[in-house]
């Protein structure tokens, strides 16, 4: 099979032995697959990356660095055939799915991050039949690709217990920013005051509810929640940017009482006073699993259309345009989402309706 394969600290397109599944397993081929911040960081930032997943147990996302990856879990894929014991599953349909599958010795793998599992850059995948949602007949398979990063977002505000009656801020409007931002309308939460460098971004987490939106060049967001705020209305404030230092001015900027979740992943080490946030009484939360649930509540929303996931795809690439795509992730002003889709050729990126 083709695939954008990292070798060597580089992408290139290969052809490659494909997957088969094993018990309880499926043969499926992408169709759309999205380009994340974490592929960001285990490219640009490997050594890290690889440092943080030994050093806190996590077996689901180590690699040998030396052999072949293929990346990508934000992923829509059509069914090419059950692995044993698998039913329920027929070739053709259209599914999306948790990316994750168990090795041979039962360890769980996650899907791009596994020189074993490959992932949506290359033309197969085997995914775990457990974790596979089937796609609505009438969603777009480009579409129904982003429901793992917006299942982030809104899992993440199940996972906070904001409600109606509380306040929120969003540090960053990427893709899982949104989903938070979408999680807290549909909650009640309000007001949500997000802060968003990007003018494009801002724009985005406007037509997703926000009551607020600021650039944070030009305005504090907790000046512009004090503003607005009900007194001694309880706020939950969720990082999602990722940038170093965030999480310090957090501290500083937030007032008693608050609760805030890191969910955007800062890769590199950073620097907190843990004093000023313990005289606060802040709760604070590191973020990587969610109810799981969410997951297929989200396509369920994307279905229904109550959440815009198309208006996150702002281009698409092949294979041969991976690296240039994972290049504008550095820069947020040029797009939101790009996609790769196996049926694009070239090595630019490709507008949206491509």
């Amino acid at each position: 099979m083709r695939a954008a394969v990292l070798r060597g600290g580089a992408f290139t397109v290969e052809d490659i032995a494909a997957p088969e599944p094993g018990e309880g397993q499926v043969l499926v081929e992408t169709m759309a697959c999205g380009i994340c911040g974490s592929d960001l960081s285990a490219y640009k930032h490997t050594a890290e990356f690889l440092r943080a997943s030994i050093d806190s147990d996590t077996p689901s996302f180590v690699f040998d660095p030396d052999a072949d990856l293929v990346m990508g879990h934000e992923l829509s894929a059509r069914v090419v055939r059950p692995g044993p014991g698998v039913t329920g599953f027929e070739e053709g349909e259209v599914v999306v799915g948790l990316p994750w599958a168990l090795d041979g010795g039962g360890v769980l793998r996650t899907i791009g991050y596994s020189n074993t599992f490959p992932g949506g850059f290359g033309e197969r995948m085997v995914m775990q039949a457990a974790a596979l949602v089937k796609v609505p007949a009438h969603v777009p398979a480009h579409v129904a690709a982003l429901t793992e990063p917006l299942a982030v977002g809104f899992g993440n505000v199940a996972r906070s217990g904001a409600e109606k009656g509380g306040a929120a801020i969003v540090i960053g409007a990427g893709p899982i920013g949104l989903g938070a931002i979408a999680g807290l309308i549909e909650r009640g939460v309000a007001p949500v005051v997000v802060s968003e460098p990007s003018p494009r971004r801002r724009e985005l987490a406007r037509a997703f509810g926000a009551h607020v939106v600021v650039d944070p060049a030009e305005q504090d967001p907790f000046v512009a929640w004090r503003e607005i705020a009900e007194p001694g209305q309880p706020l939950t404030i969720f990082e999602c940017s990722g940038k170093a230092g965030m999480f310090d001015r957090i501290t500083y900027a937030a007032p008693r009482g608050a609760t805030v979740l890191l969910i955007g992943v800062c890769m590199t080490e950073d620097t907190f006073r843990p004093v000023v946030g313990i005289y606060k009484d802040l709760t604070v939360k590191m973020c990587l699993t969610y109810p799981p649930e969410e997951y297929p509540k989200t396509l369920a929303r994307i279905a229904a259309g109550s959440v815009d996931a198309a208006a996150l795809v702002t281009g698409q690439v092949g294979f041969g345009g991976v690296a240039a795509a994972i290049d504008t992730l550095g820069r947020p002003d040029e797009h939101v989402k790009v996609l790769v889709r196996p049926h694009l050729e070239g090595s630019g990126v490709h507008p949206a309706t491509a």
